[in-house]
């Protein structure tokens, strides 16, 4: 595929009626996401003069977000995308006001007072992703935009901790967390005010093909998402996905001052994969596939495993480098057919509960591979603990290939579609 093909996807995909309007209030809302659990950190730190209590607030942050953006999720596909947003802003507004109240209280009451501040945070990074499925017909189109969410999120994961660092030094650590929550607050309400969002409820209620298909098989079962047949195994894949880059956040440190060279080193080094994945993912986006959705996640995840495996060998630095920027090659790809698989599997009802399910197992194995190398790296060294990334990534591909039949069955439309 030329350039300028490539370039003409993503173009067609930004004409698309709705798109502009939902994209842009979106990226202003999902960027907070990457700024204010560190903003918080760096406040309470400093508050405190303690890092473990900053560390016990993104603890808490990190746990709350993991209850609140499923039930999220649910009410969404309940009540709908506009009003629980518009909710959800309000009370975040609430939540922050009190963060600064309670930082002229005691230690205990500052890191208890991130709860409420997560506990509002809107999901718009998981019903975005449903917005595709909903506004765009499978095929070309939403595979586009479903790299196009994958790529996002890497650039938001790139750029927040530098905006984070830059407003701290020329404003204060509170200061950034409040921006950083007044972006996420009118970047919600423009959103959710999105006039193609405000269809998304009734649409999902019926209007759509094959939702009275979705509604027999919530009946049959009355069924949550993670119990409908191939769910499960997405998910756990997410979590083993998520699980593997995890690991390389403690272990690439580590390896390269166990080379004689400076921890930062280390730190700048974590940049490349999610570099990787930008390039990785536009490329991906641009291409038509002809493949059927699950085999080319299976050849994504096996890919992931493969580059991986260079990892645990690295025996220089420069080695190590060049390993991480292969491994993130994938990464934007997988989570695109990650939740365009999910999206064609689950009905519309459910869509953005499981999507928000999708996200928690991505929170949950990052948590898990970051414990799980800590304890390695202190019991065995930085080589055994870097063989937890290709087992991470050994064990989601094996999740999918277990259901591979399953799911090689769902959305033969979006099939068809993208073999056109």
């Amino acid at each position: 595929m030329s350039l300028s093909e490539a370039v003409g996807r993503y173009a067609a995909l930004w004409r698309t009626p709705g798109v502009p309007r939902v994209m842009l209030p979106a990226m202003l809302a999902r960027l907070p996401v990457a700024i204010e659990p560190l903003a918080i950190f760096l406040h309470i730190s400093a508050e405190t003069g303690s890092y473990t209590a900053g560390a016990a607030a993104l603890g808490v942050f990190s746990a709350a977000l993991a209850v609140a953006w499923p039930l999220h999720g649910r009410l969404i596909d309940r009540r709908g995308l506009r009003v629980v947003l518009l909710t959800l802003a309000a009370l975040h507004a609430v939540a922050l006001a009190l963060f600064v109240v309670a930082s002229s209280g005691p230690s205990w009451l500052l890191v208890a007072s991130v709860a409420p501040v997560a506990l509002t945070m809107a999901p718009v990074g998981s019903t975005v992703r449903a917005a595709w499925a909903l506004i765009l017909p499978p095929g070309p189109a939403l595979n586009t935009a479903n790299a196009l969410e994958a790529v996002l999120v890497e650039v938001f994961f790139v750029i927040g901790p530098a905006l984070t660092g830059l407003l701290t030094g020329v404003f204060s650590a509170l200061t950034t967390t409040l921006l950083a929550g007044g972006m996420l607050i009118v970047g919600s309400l423009l959103y959710g005010t999105a006039p193609a969002v405000a269809t998304m409820r009734r649409e999902a209620d019926g209007s759509e093909p094959g939702a009275a298909a979705a509604g027999q098989s919530d009946a049959r079962g009355g069924r949550r998402p993670w119990r409908i047949p191939g769910v499960l195994a997405i998910l756990v894949a997410a979590g083993g996905a998520a699980a593997a880059f995890a690991v390389l956040e403690v272990t690439v440190p580590a390896t390269v001052s166990a080379h004689g060279d400076a921890a930062a080193t280390g730190v700048a080094l974590l940049s490349l994969p999610p570099a990787a994945s930008v390039l990785g993912g536009l490329v991906y986006g641009a291409r038509q596939h002809t493949r059927l959705p699950v085999n080319r996640y299976l050849v994504l995840l096996a890919v992931a495993f493969a580059c991986m495996v260079p990892l645990v060998f690295a025996t220089s630095v420069p080695v190590l480098a060049v390993c991480l920027f292969l491994a993130g090659l994938p990464l934007a790809a997988l989570s695109s057919e990650e939740f365009g698989l999910l999206g064609s599997l689950v009905p519309k009802t459910v869509i953005n509960e499981s999507f928000a399910l999708a996200a928690t197992m991505m929170a949950v194995g990052s948590a898990a591979g970051t414990l799980a190398a800590g304890a390695v790296l202190g019991w065995l060294g930085p080589t055994e603990a870097r063989l937890l990334s290709p087992t991470a990534a050994l064990i989601a591909f094996a999740a999918v290939l277990s259901m591979r039949a399953t799911l090689s069955t769902v959305d033969s439309l979006a099939t068809a579609d993208s073999g056109a």
